[in-house]
């Protein structure tokens, strides 16, 4: 599948033309910005931040239930499902973890960007 191209005069596409201006100040108020907004899906204290990944990795494991589940005899789809919340509960985690990674690259570029443009900024003024 090829990506759709935006129009020749779609806004921002040639600085100059456009008068895109930038200020490496806010995009690096902006990074700091994401990396407050993930802190608590990161976790940090016990208990502080509910749905962080720690807070999930803990308290969603529903071992009572699967455990009860196990109990059952003469019930082999209790162990079935009970294995099957246990990896759903891992490809969860899984996804949440690929998830704040990938987050935090971004934060990273959002910051190399704004060194990118101090540099030029720099250069551009002579310092």
């Amino acid at each position: 599948m090829v990506a759709p191209k935006p129009p020749p005069d779609w806004p921002g596409l040639e600085a100059e033309r456009d008068g895109v201006g930038y200020d490496a100040t806010k995009i690096s108020n902006i990074a700091e910005a994401l990396r407050e907004i993930v802190k608590p899906l990161k976790g940090g204290g016990y208990g502080e931040h509910k749905g962080s990944i720690q807070d999930l990795s803990v308290n969603a494991l529903l071992s009572d239930v699967r455990q009860q589940l196990r109990s059952v005899s003469r019930w082999p789809g209790g162990e079935q499902f009970a294995t099957t919340l246990e990896t759903s509960h891992r490809t969860f985690l899984d996804l949440y973890e690929d998830i704040l990674t990938n987050f935090e690259t971004a934060i990273q570029l959002v910051e190399a960007g704004a060194g990118g443009y101090r540099v030029t900024d720099a250069a551009n003024q002579g310092t």
